[in-house]
């Protein structure tokens, strides 16, 4: 086919490069958003008037709160990248979900003596399997990372 009538196919991958920019560019603003709005309900809600001396600092929601904002992070960081480099990256998506698997172990355990003193024993023994299934998730995105990491610089040394 001529340049002057491009094909169907070259014209649906024209218009889609030109709507995929504007699209990751919206996902981004709204992480963004959603991550600056989660910080300062952490300030709001928690650090002010814990320092102004009105509530205890519940620990335990601030750092779920950064956590989550720390994943808002990362997947800000893939959507640059997307944007930038026009190619996933596989070592965001395992930061991230290393970070939650992290984070729900922090939330069972601190919420542990909690609920071992009113949880009936299959609910305590099935929070047990959720942790061990949780260990190996937390090996395996470990595990991901490390052979990530060991290629690139196997890369880097040819």
């Amino acid at each position: 086919m001529s340049e002057l009538h491009p094909s169907p196919l070259k014209r649906v991958f024209s218009m889609w490069t030109r709507v995929e920019m504007p699209i990751y560019l919206g996902v981004g603003i709204t992480l963004l958003v959603a991550a600056f709005a989660a910080l300062g309900e952490i300030w709001a809600y928690q650090i002010i008037p814990w320092i102004r001396g009105r509530i205890a600092l519940d620990v335990l929601v601030v750092l779920d709160k950064l956590l989550l904002i720390s994943m808002l992070a990362e997947i800000l960081q893939m959507v640059k990248i997307s944007m930038t480099q026009r190619r996933l990256s596989s070592e965001p998506f395992l930061i991230v979900g290393l970070i939650s698997v992290v984070r729900r172990i922090l939330i069972i355990t601190a919420e542990g003596t909690h609920i071992v003193n009113q949880a009936s024993l299959q609910h305590f023994h099935a929070l047990l399997v959720e942790l061990a299934i949780l260990a190996l998730l937390l090996f395996a995105f470990v595990k991901g990372l490390y052979i990530l990491r060991q290629q690139r610089l196997d890369e880097s040394r040819r």
